[in-house]
């Protein structure tokens, strides 16, 4: 009797297991707001040494890249203008959206990003992540209009969500980190 009865509930537990799975897929399948990340990969030790408490916060994800890795990658001898890093980007850099959904972002990064609408991609508010100061020969980008305004700041974990976007493709840029960008195709 007491080995049927931990049997019944051995069954009872995974069928509960299955349609909570079950559901969650589905919910996730049939998800209508496609999702994107800002991502960076700033190590909390050596950024918050170099810029200031604060700047790059512990999060569960492993962050890494030291301050002097990031601006080793800034600039490449092959290009006139900043690179930034590659591990610093918007993940995916394309979506495409039917009129009326809803984009949501979230800061998966350890640092502070923006998701800024802009006309043409451009540089943002920080002079150096613009190539100011950078080794002879940069080309400094020019400043995206929309970041000589206040743009808001999505903290790491946080999520904005994207509403009312018209017919047409839309440029978003982080008006901190320039090279992060992505695009928004609205069908």
């Amino acid at each position: 009797m007491q080995k049927l009865a931990i049997l019944a509930s051995g069954l009872a537990v995974m069928a509960g297991l299955w349609v909570t799975w079950t559901a969650v897929a589905t919910a996730q399948v049939n998800s209508n707001d496609p999702n994107v990340a800002l991502v960076d990969n700033c190590d909390p030790t050596t950024f918050n040494a170099a810029i200031g408490p604060g700047t790059c916060a512990a999060t569960p994800q492993r962050h890494d890249t030291t301050f002097g890795e990031f601006v080793g990658l800034l600039f490449s001898p092959l290009a006139a203008n900043i690179i930034g890093h590659p591990a610093w980007n918007v993940a995916p850099g394309y979506v495409s959206i039917s009129a009326g959904q809803t984009v949501r972002v979230t800061n998966a990064g350890g640092e502070g990003h923006t998701f800024t609408e802009v006309a043409a991609f451009g540089g943002g508010f920080v002079p150096f992540l613009n190539g100011v100061g950078g080794p002879a020969g940069t080309v400094p980008l020019v400043q995206a209009g929309s970041c000589l305004a206040s743009p808001v700041v999505v903290n790491p974990g946080n999520t904005i969500q994207i509403k009312g976007l018209s017919h047409g493709v839309h440029r978003f840029q982080c008006c901190i980190h320039p090279w992060m960008r992505a695009v928004v195709d609205v069908e």
